[in-house]
């Protein structure tokens, strides 16, 4: 079985695991309104078919499983007035699924890449992987990042990874606990794929699906409130001038010169 969603995700099977698959390396995967879309339709076909039992995400292409949110898209919205994300996804709210969900990481994970294996339950990356959250760089905020991350690693690895928004390695990733399992370079996705499979195989999926609830709910269903705070200061964000300048000096390929305002 293989479906493509709003021509940015293809959804694929192999017995009970679904493979999730980011399809614009053009664009390194990176997220528009589109990716969006099509990220959410996948989650929910998985979600709601009985037969799948664990879904794998991850990203077409060589260079990237997810370069971020499209700068490109985000400074057309800007110029045109329109200050709103792009999209959101369905993971930022909740849990979707108590079903597992697994990341295959290769090359550049950025942002809203980071963002998505947040809501993931395990994530397997290449030794030559790297990843990053960057949004400090170009004058906004991160939101839902530093609240599942602070929660995943712990405050001060997490304040290392956002501040200020330098790359961090797959071995710096494991150590910190974000990345479970660092594999040779290109054997992710076929790493992922067995241990997905070998889930299925060996661990009632019934049992994996109350664990993995009772795990979530018990971790992060105190996170709305900071949620919102984070969405309140990254519209201020959006109204400054050094969004207006960080998105300026990253389409440019230049350093940026922030004021403070």
């Amino acid at each position: 079985m293989s479906e493509r969603f709003d021509d940015r995700v293809v959804f694929e099977t192999k017995g009970p695991v679904a493979i999730i698959s980011l399809d614009r390396p053009e664009r390194l995967n990176a997220f528009d309104a589109a990716m969006y879309r099509g990220v959410n339709r996948a989650l929910e076909t998985f979600r709601d078919d009985d037969s799948l039992w664990v879904a794998i995400i991850q990203g077409n292409g060589e260079r990237a499983f997810c370069a971020g949110a499209d700068v490109n898209a985000l400074d057309n919205n800007a110029q045109q007035g329109v200050l709103k994300a792009l999209g959101g996804l369905l993971l930022d709210d909740g849990m979707v699924t108590d079903k597992p969900i697994i990341a295959a990481v290769h090359g550049h994970c950025v942002g809203e890449g980071v963002n998505l294996i947040l809501g993931c339950d395990l994530v397997l990356a290449d030794q030559s992987s790297s990843f990053m959250v960057s949004e400090a760089k170009v004058g906004t905020n991160a939101v839902d990042i530093p609240i599942k991350l602070g929660k995943k690693i712990g405050y001060n690895k997490t304040f290392a990874m956002l501040s200020p928004g330098d790359g961090k390695s797959a071995d710096w990733c494991e150590r910190a606990g974000l990345v479970e399992t660092v594999t040779a370079d290109g054997t992710v996705k076929q790493q992922a794929l067995a241990f997905a499979q070998q889930l299925c195989e060996r661990s009632a999926p019934l049992a994996i699906r109350a664990q993995k609830e009772t795990l979530w709910r018990s971790v992060f269903e105190d996170e709305h409130g900071a949620r919102e705070r984070g969405l309140v200061l990254r519209d201020e964000m959006r109204r400054s001038k050094d969004y207006a300048e960080g998105r300026a000096a990253f389409l440019e390929k230049r350093k940026p010169r922030f004021v403070g305002q």
